[in-house]
């Protein structure tokens, strides 16, 4: 963290940062074509803030800048710089909210916004009946016989749920459940796609996919660090349009490859996501077909209907590229990683009718650069 600190006290902005920056904060306002304006204090707060960021930007004396105070967790996924981007500073979000569960803790720090992608950094405080020793071995150890196994997150879409709520309509179940075993879980949860899953929360929308990185332990405060992604696979799901529910399984601690749940129940947390819209959406129509593209600082997603070429979803994927306002055309595979999709077929090995996908950044993407997604011949205009 000093190291980034001190690379960040010795960095000169961009000739460019005050006018985008300028730019970020004007076009946080609503367009005639969004959706209906909700009051919403928080994010007038945020656009506030944004807008005081800037002030400060353009006093603050010749090779100074301000930056929103990114973990170094962040730093690390995205780049030092990345901070100090309109990009970085729109989308990102102190959070610190914490629920207590029993005797687990979840904390989420900060968050990286946008409405279809979230990146946040999610503490898990073990409990104190765990072994310290124990932990920091494991988590140390180079032998998969000795390892913490990440926690499996889901996410959903509850408009608000508490430890409480849970604890009362899904407590009985929890006592017949190995929450090491996926096979013991996975029915609870509904993590397979089973359409019968247990547990109280799951007839709220999910419709994301997400990925959980271990950053490691802290013996000092007993505490497992994670960096979660989550990425919507709904076109219409929208991440800032009510809070976001966290439903975290238990770690499981594996010694001498023996697996067991370091507690004996789930975790929840709760909190509104927020951020000023960076979101570029287009589509296109033409003869029963239909194409739509939705570009975020973070991701990418393009459905296409009514026949495609393709069988399989990554050659949607590599026929998919990106349109800059100087001209420059980059396939999206080359900026990308990751590719969450699916479709339907008109027939065993056929080519897909339906087909979509989305893919992450490797880096924060300037979606004012970007003019147009392409697809195949046909170049969608982004707005």
């Amino acid at each position: 963290m000093n190291r980034y600190r001190d690379a960040m006290e010795h960095c000169a902005p961009p000739p460019e940062l005050e006018s985008r920056l300028r730019e970020a904060v004007l076009s946080a306002e609503p367009t005639p074509q969004a959706r209906p304006a909700v009051f919403r204090p928080k994010g007038f707060v945020r656009k506030a803030a944004l807008a005081a960021v800037l002030i400060v930007l353009l006093t603050v004396s010749a090779g100074a800048v301000v930056v929103a105070n990114w973990d170094a967790i962040l730093a690390s996924r995205f780049g030092a710089w990345a901070a100090s981007t309109p990009m970085g500073q729109a989308a990102f979000q102190e959070v610190h909210v914490t629920s207590v569960c029993d005797d687990v803790t979840l904390t989420v720090r900060q968050a990286l916004v946008s409405e279809k992608s979230l990146y946040l950094i999610l503490d898990y405080h073990l409990p104190d009946t765990v072994d310290r020793a124990a932990v920091q071995q494991a988590d140390s150890s180079p032998s998969s016989d000795h390892m913490i196994v990440p926690v499996p997150v889901d996410y959903y879409l509850t408009g608000d749920f508490s430890w409480e709520d849970l604890k009362a309509a899904d407590q009985d179940k929890w006592a017949d459940i190995d929450w090491a075993d996926f096979l013991s879980y996975c029915h609870y949860t509904g993590i397979t796609g089973n359409a019968l899953a247990e547990d109280c929360i799951s007839h709220y929308t999910s419709g994301s996919s997400g990925e959980v990185a271990s950053q490691g332990y802290a013996p000092e405060s007993h505490t497992l660090t994670y960096l979660c992604s989550i990425t919507a696979k709904d076109g219409d799901l929208d991440f800032t349009a009510q809070p976001l529910t966290l439903l975290v399984l238990p770690p499981v601690l594996r010694v001498n490859g023996v697996d067991t749940a370091v507690t004996d129940h789930p975790a929840i947390l709760t909190f509104q996501p927020e951020a000023i819209s960076q979101t570029l959406t287009g589509s296109w129509q033409e003869d029963g077909r239909a194409i739509q593209v939705s570009v975020s600082p973070f991701s990418l997603s393009v459905e296409a209907s009514g026949g495609t070429p393709y069988r399989k979803i990554g050659e949607l994927r590599a026929d998919t590229a990106l349109v800059f306002r100087d001209g420059t055309v980059q396939p999206v595979s080359a900026p990308t990683s990751g590719l969450t999709g699916g479709g339907s077929r008109g027939g065993e090995g056929g080519t897909y009718t339906s087909a979509s996908f989305t893919s992450q950044f490797q880096d924060l993407l300037d979606v004012g650069q970007v003019a147009a997604v392409r697809v195949g011949d046909v170049e969608i205009p982004l707005e």
